[in-house]
């Protein structure tokens, strides 16, 4: 019975790609010359068994929508690496400032049997 709540909740919470930005900057400035555009801050992350096979993971190609890609691992540092380049694309950036990437892993919430592993990437864009 543990198993199928436990794989339920999986589903419930499947993987999950987003990218959020702020741009709230009121005439500052970063390095007395570059214009910030946003902060962007991008979250990935999926689940895995034993840590190794990938279960149920977030879709890079389409973030901040309810979707998920089944037995692929996509939560990787490359792929949130595409979408903080398109959401700088988007906005038309010119340059990156501070990026940042942190990589979790989190077990014991299942017997260390499924693993989560979240990689979070944060930067400021900025137009020159």
């Amino acid at each position: 019975m543990k198993n199928i709540l436990l794989l339920l909740t999986i589903a419930i919470f499947a993987g999950c790609a987003t990218v959020e930005t702020a741009d709230n900057f009121q005439g500052t400035s970063v390095n007395g010359r570059d214009k910030p555009l946003a902060t962007v801050a991008i979250e990935n992350y999926g689940y895995y068994l034993f840590g190794f096979w990938p279960l149920i993971a977030g879709d890079p190609e389409q973030p901040n929508v309810n979707t998920c890609r089944y037995f692929t691992d996509t939560v990787t540092v490359d792929s949130n690496a595409k979408m903080f380049k398109a959401t700088a694309e988007a906005l038309n950036a010119r340059a990156a400032e501070d990026v940042r990437t942190d990589i979790t892993w989190t077990g014991s919430f299942s017997m260390w049997l499924v693993w989560r592993k979240t990689i979070f990437t944060s930067g400021l864009i900025v137009e020159k």
